[in-house]
């Protein structure tokens, strides 16, 4: 998952250093503001977003399946039958490893998917369908709480994914204007930026500038990415 954000963070790096190297003309800077970049990027804003994408990406495989779970044993009335035609419309990830699990009772699947489905709509989830077995009756019925639980967690989920990525565009955007501005500056006022190039109260303003845009996006980043699922733990479980 990380490949997805990993050019963009090289992208900004690299644009960053190109402006640095433009407005104070000094290799040196603009490699070390470069290096920087890529160094936070690696080691913070790249592993705490691919976090966000796994937990958020387990819960909609999470609601896809306890959706597809409960009608699917609506309509065959067999947690066998349920749970194969729950799992073939999994992605082929969670399928290639449900199938490691073919030693075990369809009901010891079931709880042993609750370490990958860390979350407590599954738990939810568990208590019904064996409630269900237990006592029979209408599952559909039996899982009303359940279903809107799940679908208001589910719209609540994608309605902060709508909201983080517009923050992202629009924090984004000032920021491409603001050193456009500062790129611009340096052009339109030629003389004045000869006589203040040197001078190391400019340097370091500029120097201060991109370090506060990575601190920023440091900060923005992690706000984006604390969204809290009830029952959810960050240690990445897998099946």
């Amino acid at each position: 998952m990380s490949k997805k954000y990993l050019p963009i963070f090289i992208a900004i790096s690299l644009a960053i250093g190109i402006v640095t190297f433009i407005v104070l003309e000094n290799v040196f800077i603009s490699i070390g503001i470069t290096l920087f970049y890529l160094i936070i990027s690696i080691l913070l804003l790249v592993p705490q977003l691919k976090k966000y994408d796994i937990k958020i990406n387990k819960y909609h495989e999470c609601y896809h399946f306890i959706n597809n779970f409960i009608i699917s044993l609506s309509i065959k009335k067999s947690i066998a039958l349920a749970l194969e035609t729950t799992v073939n419309s999994m992605p082929t990830e969670f399928v290639d490893q449900y199938n490691s699990l073919e030693n075990m009772s369809d009901n010891e699947k079931l709880n042993y998917l609750a370490s990958y489905f860390n979350f407590y709509d599954y738990h939810l989830f568990l208590q019904v369908v064996f409630l269900y077995e237990e006592q029979g009756g209408d599952i559909i019925a039996m899982s009303k709480y359940l279903s809107n639980e799940t679908r208001n967690n589910e719209e609540y989920i994608s309605k902060c994914e709508t909201l983080t990525k517009r923050k992202y565009f629009e924090i984004g955007v000032l920021w491409m204007l603001s050193i456009a501005i500062l790129v611009f500056l340096r052009f339109a006022l030629k003389d004045f930026y000869l006589k203040i190039k040197t001078q190391l109260l400019f340097i370091i303003s500029v120097v201060v500038i991109e370090l506060f845009i990575i601190f920023s996006i440091y900060l923005l980043v992690r706000k984006g990415t604390l969204l809290a699922i009830k029952g959810y733990q960050n240690d990445e479980k897998n099946i």
